[in-house]
């Protein structure tokens, strides 16, 4: 149950970090803990007062979270 609150922590991180910015954009990397590695990619795009952005982190041990977002200004 913590590896899964902690992967949705990871993926809802990268959702701020992604809709946080002015611009459009993408971004990967990865993130080394104790029990293993976390990789992680995303992207966005803006149009019209629209952003969208997705992105999928995988844990360790293979589990796979991805998400999409839209924010209307």
């Amino acid at each position: 149950m913590k590896k899964i609150l902690a992967i949705f922590a990871i993926a809802g991180a990268l959702s701020v970090a992604v809709v946080a910015d002015a611009d459009a954009g993408s971004r990967s990397g990865s993130i080394t803990g104790p029990r293993g590695t976390t990789t992680f990619s995303g992207s966005r795009s803006c149009s019209g007062g629209t952003c969208s952005g997705s992105g999928t982190a995988t844990g360790p041990r293979g589990g796979t979270v991805s998400y999409n977002s839209t924010v209307t200004r």
